[in-house]
Formats: C-alpha cells, structure tokens, sequence
C-alpha cells in the first residue's frame, strides 16, 4: 500500500469556472515545476523538490524496513518501519504548509496545505486545493502497519511456553555383576562366565 500511495498524487489543486476547469496534481516523485517567469517560482520550485525527495527517501527506506521485519520477524525493523511511516506524511505536510504560506502558486495565492476560495472578481471562478489520494493511501498504509504490530504483539503474549523436554544422554557403559556369585559380566554376555548363571534382565524404567 505505501508503494502504491508513493507513485499517486499527494497534493493538489482543481481552478473552476464558467468557461474551463484547471486541474494540478503532484505526486512525492514529481514536484511541480513552476515556469521561472513568475516571481518567486524558483523558490517554489526549490521548496517542492527538496521536500518530495526528503518524503520519497522516507517512504522507501521505511518500506525496506517493514519488508525486512516481516521476513525476519524481527520487531525492531518493524518498529524503524513505523516510525519512518509515520515521519513521512508528517514532513511533507509541514513542507506543503511551509511553501503554500509564504509563496503563490496560483494565480490566488492558496494558504495552508487544504483550503479552498472564491475569486470575487470573476464570478463563478474558485480554487480548491488540498491533499490527495496517494497521501491518504499512505496513511492507511501506516495504520494497518499499526494494527499489525499490535496483532503480533497479542499474538506472542498470547503463546504458551512449554516445559524443556528431557534429552537422554548416554554416559557410557554400566559394570554389571552376577546376582549369583557376584562375578563381573561383560555388557553382552547372557550369561556368567564363572557359574553358568543366567543374566537377570534389567528392571523396567517407569
């Protein structure tokens, strides 16, 4: 799922009016590339990219994590995953606050990172910005990281430890005598070499 939201839009905005609709949508490995002729645009333009590639190496990077914890099982990688899922949407909308409040990137000068306004001069004519699917994508990919962790955290609480099992070790052979005369009997011998007695068998373990 963050794979998927990574290579969808995360931000946007739709220019409506009588005549035509304007639409804009950037995802995290596109930045918008605003035209240099407009005041501040190389700002912007600045701005978008540094902050996409910061989100893009986070999103990836935590991906890699979340991979490498659901091979090994190894809950820290898992954990890394996480905290690097949650860190990315973060940064990019402090990032897109950040632009939006001190440049114009449309003709109305949006602000903040959602909102929309109503062009008073032009009837009919409006902008409505804000974030899209692939930023939400990627949120709930971060909240089913969540409930997975949680899951699994039950589940090892929830296992039941077994007592250790007994491994017989062998400590090599046992003198064994005759219950006759007493002489000493070889590990194989059936019966007594001294007195012809037969071997008694060995009591049964319980």
């Amino acid at each position: 799922m963050a794979l998927i939201g990574a290579f969808l839009p995360w931000w946007g905005f739709d220019v409506s009016g009588i005549i035509s609709t304007q639409a804009r949508r950037w995802t995290i490995w596109n930045p918008p590339r605003l035209k240099t002729q407009v005041p501040g645009a190389a700002s912007v333009s600045w701005n978008f990219t540094i902050s996409s590639v910061s989100v893009l190496v986070l999103v990836l990077v935590a991906t890699a994590l979340v991979v490498v914890g659901s091979i090994t099982l190894l809950r820290r990688y898992l954990l890394g995953g996480l905290v690097l899922s949650a860190l990315a949407p973060v940064v990019y909308a402090v990032a897109i606050n950040y632009v939006t409040m001190n440049y114009c990137i449309t003709p109305f000068c949006v602000s903040g990172p959602v909102g929309s306004e109503s062009v008073s001069r032009a009837a009919g004519l409006g902008v409505v910005w804000g974030f899209q699917i692939g930023f939400y994508v990627f949120l709930a990919a971060v909240l089913v990281l969540i409930g997975g962790l949680l899951f699994n955290s039950r589940l090892g609480r929830g296992q039941v430890t077994t007592g250790k099992a007994r491994i017989p070790v062998f400590r090599g052979p046992t003198s064994v005598s005759c219950s006759k005369c007493g002489a000493n009997l070889q590990s194989q011998s059936k019966f007594c070499p001294n007195c012809g007695q037969a071997r008694a068998a060995p009591p049964l373990s319980a």
